[in-house]
């Protein structure tokens, strides 16, 4: 289920940045492996206006879809545009293959490529039915399955339009190979192996690797460690970026690319764009008391 914080507003911020800056110049069409489908949409585990999601852990979606239910507004951010043309709420909340649904080229849609994977049932036939008939494929598996030959995360041969491969595990551990829902460090030489062809394919690409609630800070430079020896194999550039999220905790990205430049501070402007709605619909929310009250003393107001 969507948690509704910004372990949700990190991730499709960057994805639809990366998919946004990957080159469309002769191709409307973009080839997408999405290793954790989620349904279409969900409800948020707790609604945005419950006073235990207060905090940065969910200031940055709730001013995002604040603005989304909003008319558009002129170089408004991206993420909240996807968020408008998805009907976003926190009771109907987008995975990330709708949101990257809603990308433009001129007055066309992007068409999607590639695969998604989704291992709980429910969720996987309502993402089936969402995606019939569509260029698209959905498969009701592990992604440690799917990015195998011939699974529907698996590099196509003679692969000739950009390409973007993003995963998004509960977070990251050093210890384990179990097939579940985290990101192992015994994962490293199956994720190589299966992103050599997109690499090696020549065509721009982008890999978004998202890991949440990382705590302690040692296990944080675990997860940045994987991701440059990742990058090292494969040889890719990558760059990182992260949010708050919960006592001393953080949510982590990182992007790594390919057969393409990515300006600096690429990610932080993709997420951080936001941040002076999210602060101003926090003051507007309850915080302005206590804001106003230690502003009037300055200018002799009681």
């Amino acid at each position: 289920m969507a948690k509704g914080n910004d372990g949700n507003y990190l991730q499709h911020s960057i994805e639809l940045a990366a998919a946004n800056h990957l080159p469309a110049a002769n191709s409307s069409a973009l080839h997408v492996a999405l290793a954790h489908g989620m349904a279409p949409f969900e409800p948020f585990e707790r609604k945005l206006d419950d006073e235990k999601t207060r905090g940065p852990s969910r200031c940055h979606v709730k001013a995002a879809l604040g603005l989304a239910a909003a008319p558009q507004q002129r170089d408004e951010p991206l993420v909240v545009t996807a968020y408008r043309m998805a009907n976003a709420s926190d009771e109907h909340y987008p995975n990330s293959a709708e949101l990257l649904r809603t990308l433009r080229i001129g007055e066309r849609s992007r068409e999607l490529y590639g695969g998604i994977s989704e291992t709980c049932p429910k969720k996987y036939k309502k993402l089936a039915a969402a995606w019939a008939g569509s260029f698209l494929r959905t498969a009701r598996a592990s992604w440690r399955q799917e990015v195998r030959a011939g699974g529907v995360l698996a590099c196509p041969e003679n692969l000739y339009i950009p390409w973007l491969f993003t995963m998004d595990p509960m977070t990251y551990r050093e210890d384990g190979n179990s097939d579940d829902d985290n990101l192992h460090k015994h994962d490293i030489t199956l994720l190589s192996e299966a992103l050599a062809p997109y690499v090696d394919s020549g065509q721009p690409g982008m890999v978004a690797l998202f890991a949440y609630n990382v705590w302690p800070e040692g296990r944080r430079h675990q997860f940045w460690g994987f991701v440059d020896e990742l990058a090292r194999q494969r040889g890719a550039d990558w760059c990182r970026h992260w949010l708050a999220h919960q006592g001393g905790s953080r949510n982590l990205a990182a992007l790594l690319y390919s057969a393409i430049d990515v300006p600096e501070g690429f990610l932080q402007d993709a997420v951080e764009e936001i941040e002076d709605v999210a602060l101003v619909t926090d003051i507007q929310e309850g915080e302005r008391e206590h804001l106003l009250g230690r502003l009037f003393p300055i200018f002799g107001v009681q």
